[in-house]
């Protein structure tokens, strides 16, 4: 097999995983992987890497590919309605790189939200064109402000699928590789004090593992962004109408 059709097998494989769809195509001067919202970047990526080294399209080295996760209008506005309104137009553009790193970082972004702020979310794309700088410019002229939406649902496996149509050699990858990661990892602990492994607002893994002895409080939060929009949502109000 060349690197075309092995090309074909990494999007039907990666596809299965994710359960959305994965492009795999030549972009000159590599070879491409593509989806829209779905998994993290990082999780497709560790789940290839580790593919690759039972040979799995081996004509298409996991070195060669090059990973590239896309942002749909409604996980850009879910991302704004997790940040909140911003105070003013300047404040607006410089959240709109914290909106990018939340969306980055929160996979399978629709099914971590409730319908009421899902149906919130779809209005402010609607109305702001699927333009992230217009939704946060509607988002400052709120009235009442919009608080923070803290994500309601725990985060789910990292991958929800399994390869299943794909036939594997004698000698193929275990079954761990073919199926879904774990739903959540299970907690760490420091110094004898059990603590989160996930950031208590957006679900992103925190950095736990070989620790050796800290000082203060264990962190609860992936970054100061995390921190501030988390209290910012201890006394949430209603989503207010989008004008």
């Amino acid at each position: 097999m060349g690197r075309s059709d092995d090309a074909k097998v990494w999007a039907r494989v990666l596809s299965e995983l994710a359960q959305v769809e994965v492009t795999v195509q030549w972009e000159r001067p590599s070879w491409r992987v593509r989806w829209l919202d779905g998994p993290t970047r990082r999780v497709v990526m560790d789940r290839a890497a580790a593919l690759s080294t039972y040979r799995v399209a081996a004509a298409l080295p996991f070195e060669q590919l090059r990973f590239a996760r896309s942002d749909s209008s409604l996980a850009i506005a879910l991302g704004w309605l997790a940040w909140g309104s911003p105070e003013s137009a300047a404040a607006a553009r410089e959240a709109i790189a914290e909106v990018e790193a939340f969306c980055a970082v929160t996979g399978y972004p629709q099914t971590r939200f409730d319908d009421r702020v899902l149906g919130a979310a779809d209005l402010l794309s609607r109305v702001g064109h699927g333009d992230a700088s217009e939704m946060g410019a509607l988002l400052t002229k709120a009235n009442p402000p919009v608080t923070p939406q803290a994500p309601s649902i725990a985060p789910g496996p990292g991958l929800r699928g399994a390869v299943t149509s794909y036939r594997w050699p004698n000698g193929g990858p275990p079954a761990d590789l073919l199926g879904p990661t774990t739903s959540r990892p299970s907690p760490a602990t420091v110094n004898g004090q059990q603590v989160a492994v996930t950031c208590q607002h957006c679900g992103r893994p925190l950095d736990t593992d070989g620790e050796g002895p800290r000082r203060g409080r264990p962190a609860k939060y992936c970054s100061g962004a995390c921190r501030t929009a988390a209290h910012r949502a201890h006394h949430r109000e209603p989503l207010p109408a989008i004008a």
